[in-house]
């Protein structure tokens, strides 16, 4: 679902950055991150849900910004090692991250109630291993994932399955059946 035209955001991200897209020039300008997080929210404003969860880091700032907007709880979810937490508190769960690597979140398991019913925030999804990550972490605690907003979504390969499985907007949609050159934008290839 596109809501405003996807340009707008393209423009203030950095497609020249190393090995990841560079997302905090969004941040900067006041109008552009509060048009991004009312765009973010707009689909799920009539949606029943309990809380907003995201992953660091960049999830942060958008899930943060998205459930302040829609008056809802925030569930932050941390790469593994990062919580303070007694390890009995935090729930984990791996995943294969965009480059083929293998990493972890966790969560304090405090934060998620057998029964709510979560909108997951993030930036981009590349391949879709971490947001399976993420949706199967919220599933275990007994979570259901009720939608997922992000701003670029991959709609090719396994990524592309995820919108069978899940109610899932994305402002910028793309589709790359390759492993993408990362410093080439997504609006010239």
């Amino acid at each position: 679902m596109r809501l405003l035209n996807p340009e707008i955001y393209l423009e203030h991200i950095d497609f020249a950055a190393t090995t990841k897209l560079d997302f905090t020039p969004l941040f900067v300008d006041p109008k552009i991150f509060r048009s991004l997080t009312l765009d973010l929210s707009r689909p799920h404003r009539t949606l029943v849900f309990d809380k907003v969860a995201c992953p660091e880091s960049l999830g942060f700032i958008l899930g943060t910004a998205v459930a302040a907007e829609l008056k809802k709880g925030l569930i932050p979810i941390r790469k593994a090692g990062k919580l303070p937490n007694i390890k009995s508190s935090i729930a984990r769960q791996s995943y294969q991250d965009y480059t083929g690597k293998p990493s972890a979140f966790e969560v304090n398991k405090a934060l998620i109630e057998p029964g709510d019913r979560v909108l997951l925030i993030d930036d981009w999804v590349e391949t879709g291993g971490q947001l399976r990550g993420l949706t199967k972490l919220l599933e275990k605690r007994g979570a259901r994932v009720a939608a997922i907003s992000v701003i670029g979504f991959n709609t090719a390969g396994k990524s592309g399955k995820l919108r069978q499985d899940y109610t899932l907007t994305s402002l910028v949609d793309y589709e790359a059946t390759e492993k993408r050159d990362l410093t080439q934008r997504l609006d010239q290839s």
